[in-house]
């Protein structure tokens, strides 16, 4: 059969696809392959390990949170210190041995050498480790006694705020203090403040990636053996997916470890999903156009061709759309969402490589013996019987209009159903399950001033110090309870910073740092609420010197407005790129229009549903603000992505007949595959419902359920409907003629 003609751009590519279906190349295909997978595998495991650590994942690039991050790591001796803060608890009232058994936890940890950086553990009653504190220590009992003598705080503070060391730091002081469900005295210790959310973020995702993988493969393994009926094809797509993802994890590492990209455990969950997800996917398109051609001739290396040349230009669009879509993730200013970016499109651009090249290389291989037992045989044209999905077209040809009305109906009512805003989850609300910081907060919030496990952080010139302490403290409009100075260290020269600085001194003695507790729960919206407000009353105190507020509420105030402003940009710059992969494709600019406008009606109606079952079902009204930006990227990509599939097929019947018949003809011969393609999408998405953190499993939710009806509804009905109803409109402005054949 011969290869592409040379004027065709998008045939050209195809080459590879045939190239590696030769005699000889086959074998040189697969050994390459392996060989890169095999030296990828140890830079896998480090990239995992650069994952870990997420302590800058979730700040915003050029907000005024990260600058107080960046100003103290650099410019103050100890840098960014991270509290563990463990609350003792007794509901009949802290005892003087309670107190001595904080004391002796303290001592303890100060001695055990399993804190890294390490920099002071204080207690009510004493410092047992630390540089001299220039405050008056005789304060820290009412700061660290609650009201009601029920809970007493200690302090540990380290300077090193990596994900593993926090890690570490965690799991070393819970060790050592009572358990959370009560010591035999009845005395129990939660282990809260930043660190100890960070660790049990990260107990909750820890080995995540392997859980994910598990039961991706299994999902998949049991939907292509039910598919194909055969244990080597079904076994084929997955071993070309895990062969392309060691890969992309291989060169990920690169790009990490050249400083091109950073990489978070969120990132690395997510690549597994899509990588599998989509992966599969495209596989599953050459494996079915195989199967096909082989009914048809004899030759297997021919079919292999023919389904290469077939299918090649509809992968590579689709591949273009996804990695496009996901690159301009990268111009996201929350670092969680632009870190994806280029991590993503890598591993959709590696694996559209493996799906084009290595799946034809070891299909020709194995030749019909991939299909054993159920082997497919040679069949005329005229034998085809009546199939569901020819009965699907036959009606959609013959009623368009109405189907179109009441699918859109349908998908419109679900979209309506998410009108109105949802509250944003909460620290508490983010783990399906309540750990030990959760409840430790809760403890906080019920017994202190709720803001005293996540304080503000407020870099301010030092002249200007007392009157924006005065400012937020005694100011009748703002929420700060007690703004107390922490001064931990001195100035790196060793010079206290006086009674009248109250707060560490930066190197050059031009900044200090203090602390303030808020009134209300640190974690939740109405605090976060409260940064522009405060901000405002810093700054005029100020008179225009330097000051900045950070800490975890000014950062999650951040993040809300960085998020916006990404969905403001990347939405339409994101569609915008679909539209043009979409025209160059079909030479035409009617259809994909109204394609674009059928996965947007997809995407509303998973959002609207998703809020009526969270809310109603499930008990959960907030949601996690990431989820409408995550869900329209994946949604909206990965609905044109296989709308493509049998786009395409129309677009290739409509050189032999006119539109509506080329639709029905597509839909009859595509519907299978595009199904269960979308399955297969779908149940890897769903997935992500396995992890116990509240925002993976609305954004696994709420992208299941759109990719569902997407196929169900929009691939399978509504696109066919409006393709058969505008006819030959389709094309327009390019004019297409049918060349019947």
């Amino acid at each position: 059969m011969a290869v592409s003609k040379v004027g065709d751009p998008m045939r050209l590519l195809t080459r590879a696809s045939v190239i590696a279906a030769g005699r000889r190349s086959r074998w040189v295909v697969i050994a390459v392959w392996l060989a890169l997978a095999m030296l990828a595998v140890p830079l896998q495991a480090k990239l995992s390990e650069r994952a870990a650590d997420e302590s800058e994942t979730f700040l915003v690039r050029g907000s005024e949170s990260a600058a107080v991050k960046r100003i103290i790591d650099e410019r103050f001796r100890r840098g960014s210190e991270t509290a563990a803060v463990i609350a003792y608890f007794r509901e009949s009232g802290i005892t003087a041995d309670d107190g001595r058994r904080a004391d002796t936890d303290a001592l303890a940890l100060c001695r055990s050498g399993a804190i890294p950086n390490l920099t002071m553990v204080a207690t009510p009653y004493q410092r047992a480790c630390g540089e001299t504190d220039p405050l008056d220590m005789s304060s820290g009992g009412s700061l660290l006694t609650s009201p009601d003598d029920t809970v007493i705080l200690s302090t540990v503070l380290m300077t090193d705020d990596s994900t593993p060391n926090v890690e570490q730091a965690v799991a070393a002081i819970r060790e050592v203090v009572p358990p959370a469900t009560g010591d035999k005295s009845g005395l129990r210790a939660f282990v809260t403040g930043r660190a100890g959310f960070e660790a049990d973020r990260q107990a909750a995702l820890g080995g995540i990636n392997g859980t994910l993988l598990a039961v991706t493969v299994a999902v998949l393994l049991l939907l292509l053996l039910v598919t194909y009926r055969s244990p080597l094809v079904a076994l084929v797509p997955l071993a070309v997916v895990a062969l392309a993802y060691l890969v992309t994890s291989g060169l990920a590492y690169g790009l990490v470890a050249a400083g091109l990209t950073e990489v978070s455990g969120q990132t690395t969950s997510i690549l597994v999903v899509l990588m599998f997800g989509a992966g599969t996917d495209y596989c599953l398109l050459i494996v079915a156009r195989f199967r096909d051609e082989l009914r048809r001739t004899r030759d297997a290396e021919e079919a292999m061709v023919a389904a290469a040349q077939r299918t090649a230009p509809a992968i590579l669009s689709a591949g273009a759309i996804v990695a496009g879509t996901m690159m301009v993730l990268a111009l996201a200013d929350f670092n969680a969402t632009r870190e994806m970016g280029p991590i993503l499109a890598l591993g959709v651009a590696i694996m559209v490589c493996a799906g084009l090249t290595l799946l034809p290389a070891v299909l020709i291989a194995l030749g019909r013996r991939a299909f054993w037992p159920a082997v497919p045989r040679l069949e005329p044209e005229s034998a085809a019987a009546v199939t569901f999905w020819g009965r699907v077209a036959g009606l959609v040809h013959a009623r368009p209009g109405v189907i179109a009305a009441a699918v859109t109906a349908v998908l419109a009512a679900g979209a309506l159903a998410g009108i109105g805003a949802r509250p944003a989850l909460d620290f508490s609300e983010s783990f399906r399950e309540a750990p030990d910081s959760v409840r430790g907060q809760q403890v906080i919030r019920d017994h202190f001033i709720p803001g005293r496990s996540a304080p503000l952080r407020i870099v301010v010139a030092a002249e200007v110090g007392g009157k924006v302490q005065s400012a937020l403290t005694e100011g009748t409009h703002t929420p700060v309870a007690d703004m107390h100075a922490v001064a931990r260290s001195v100035g790196a020269d060793g010079d206290s910073p006086g009674a009248e600085a109250q707060g560490e001194r930066s190197s050059a003695k031009d900044l200090l740092i203090f602390d303030a507790d808020l009134r209300m729960d640190p974690f939740s919206e109405q605090s976060t609420d409260t940064v522009p407000a405060l901000r405002e009353v810093a700054e005029r105190a100020a008179g225009g010197q330097t000051v900045l507020i950070g800490g975890t509420v000014a950062e999650n105030y951040d993040a809300r407005q960085a998020l916006g402003r990404d969905t403001r940009l990347i939405v339409p710059v994101s569609l915008a790129l679909i539209l043009v992969v979409l025209a160059v494709l079909l030479r035409a600019v009617v259809m994909p229009l109204y394609v674009i406008a059928t996965v947007i009606l997809s995407f509303g109606f998973a959002l609207g549903v998703g809020s009526l079952i969270f809310t109603h079902l499930l008990g959960q009204p907030a949601s996690d603000p990431n989820l409408p930006i995550y869900a329209f990227i994946f949604l909206v990509a990965l609905g044109v992505d296989y709308n493509v599939f049998l786009l395409s097929r129309i677009s290739e019947r409509r050189r032999q007949h006119e539109t509506r018949r080329a639709v029905t003809e597509a839909l009859e011969r595509t519907g299978g595959v595009i199904t269960s393609a979308g399955l297969v999408l779908a149940a890897t998405f769903a997935t992500l419902m396995v992890i116990p953190m509240e925002a993976l499993f609305q954004i696994g939710f709420v992208v299941t359920l759109g990719l569902l009806a997407d196929t169900f509804l929009v691939r399978a009905l509504l696109v066919p409907a409006l393709a058969t109803m505008l006819g030959e409109r389709n094309w327009w402005p390019f004019k297409q003629t049918a060349t019947p054949g």
